[in-house]
């Protein structure tokens, strides 16, 4: 029989192995069952880092892009202007070339006539001898004379004639010369004239080439800005229009700095010509004290020398004071110009065209360029400029930037006669301008970089 104890001992080990094992079950399906851990992993976290610097780059880019196609958008504008103002400058020279055609062919038509009255004077003089049937000629007048006294006057009616003969040839000769000489100049100036329409024409060409490559140019770069606002609202999860007033802003702000630049190279340029211009007024006092000082010392002499001579100082006094009594020519003022008192119909006349478009060759009504928008302002005073910026810059006074009053002209590019655009000055850093291709007749600050240190005054 066996005991109680030895079969109760296998029974526990059992028992005892069954728990474990469940134990051991237990704990693998605790540690399967324990959720993945919240925070992201290193690789998320790198990627994430590598989008992050990419989208960074890439608006980078895209804002340096806007940049660049509004400074193409800006040199192609200005090769515009500058080709529709080279065109105005050729229209201004055959305007001149035909008047000297003109006046030429008429100096030509004149001599030509003159020259052939005298031709036929000539010709009527030489038909008279023809008809008188040949004879003696000229011996003929001594050998019929019946006396010493017929003798005389006929030889004296003979040298008349034969005066009046040669004037009449040396006046045919002289005649002949000059129509052939007003003749060649008139061929030269016709030439002239051709060769200067040739030229405008082919400046129109330029500028209406140049017109369509700007219109061009402006709608492909507007579209591609287009894309690049939805491009760079998509990366920085905003709007097109958000995006599109962010770089308007931003254009806005360099034209801002652009303007500011300009201002103080002028105020610069002020400061350099104040400053001269005290040097300058410095050296006259200089010269002048020391003028006076030199006429006080010749005064002193010539009373020394007066007071040894009495009769010689005497003289001198009578000579002085008749120089006084003698009316002293009075100092001419320059009047002002006439043309001040019609600014305010120039300027008024400027601001009524705000709105209309710019077209190149245009002086209105309906549209300008921006000389002919301040051809036509100044006319409105009655003062007649040339349609064309250099042209204006010589018939204006110079007038520094610091300087300028309403009216006055400021001009654009590398130099006065080879500008490529102008306004006309209202005030307070202020103009009225007929801008480019495409823009309409507006006001806008007069601060840019090729902005010109000196303006132009009507005088």
């Amino acid at each position: 029989m066996t005991s109680p104890h030895r079969v109760g001992r296998p029974v526990r080990l059992v028992l005892a192995m069954s728990l474990s094992c469940a134990l051991a079950v237990g704990t693998v399906t605790a540690a399967a069952a324990d959720p993945d851990p919240v925070y992201p992993s290193q690789e998320q976290v790198d990627r994430a880092r590598a989008a992050a610097a990419s989208t960074a780059g890439r608006v980078a880019s895209l804002d340096a892009r806007f940049a660049a196609s509004n400074a193409r958008l800006a040199q192609v504008q200005t090769r515009a202007a500058a080709a529709a103002e080279a065109y105005n400058g050729a229209r201004v020279e055959l305007e001149k070339r035909a008047a000297e055609a003109r006046a030429a062919q008429n100096r030509a038509s004149a001599a030509e006539r003159q020259a052939e009255s005298a031709s036929l004077e000539v010709r009527q003089y030489a038909a008279a001898v023809y008809q008188q049937g040949g004879g003696l000629g000229d011996l003929e007048a001594y050998l019929s004379s019946q006396g010493p006294q017929e003798l005389l006057d006929r030889a004296a009616s003979l040298e008349a004639v034969g005066a009046a003969r040669n004037r009449t040839l040396q006046r045919a000769s002289a005649t002949s010369v000059v129509a052939d000489t007003m003749g060649r100049q008139a061929a030269r100036a016709q030439a002239q004239q051709l060769a200067a329409a040739q030229r405008a024409e082919k400046a129109r060409a330029d500028a209406q080439a140049q017109a369509e490559s700007v219109a061009a140019a402006t709608a492909q770069i507007q579209r591609e800005q287009q894309t690049l606002a939805a491009e760079l609202a998509s990366l920085r999860n905003t709007t097109v229009s958000l995006e599109r007033r962010r770089q308007d802003g931003l254009r806005a702000a360099a034209e801002a700095r652009s303007a500011a630049a300009a201002a103080a190279k002028q105020a610069r340029l002020a400061a350099a010509r104040v400053q001269a211009a005290r040097t300058a007024a410095a050296k006259r006092a200089a010269q002048q004290a020391a003028a006076r000082a030199r006429a006080e010392a010749a005064r002193q002499a010539a009373a020394a020398r007066a007071a040894e001579d009495a009769a010689r100082r005497a003289a001198e006094e009578r000579a002085a004071q008749e120089r006084e009594e003698a009316p002293s020519r009075p100092t001419r003022t320059p009047p002002p110009p006439s043309t001040r008192g019609g600014v305010s119909a120039v300027l008024s006349y400027a601001r009524d065209q705000i709105g209309k478009p710019y077209q190149w060759g245009g002086e209105g009504p309906n549209s300008y360029d921006c000389s002919g928008l301040t051809m036509m302002a100044w006319r409105q005073a009655g003062v007649y400029l040339s349609h064309y910026t250099g042209a204006q810059w010589r018939e204006t006074a110079r007038v520094a930037i610091s300087d300028l009053r309403p009216g006055d002209l400021v001009f654009y590019g590398p130099s006065g006669e080879t500008s490529h655009h102008m306004g006309l000055y209202i005030g307070g850093g202020r103009m009225i301008e007929a801008p480019y291709t495409g823009a309409a007749v507006r006001e806008a600050s007069i601060y840019r970089g090729d902005l010109l240190p000196y303006g132009g005054r009507v005088r």
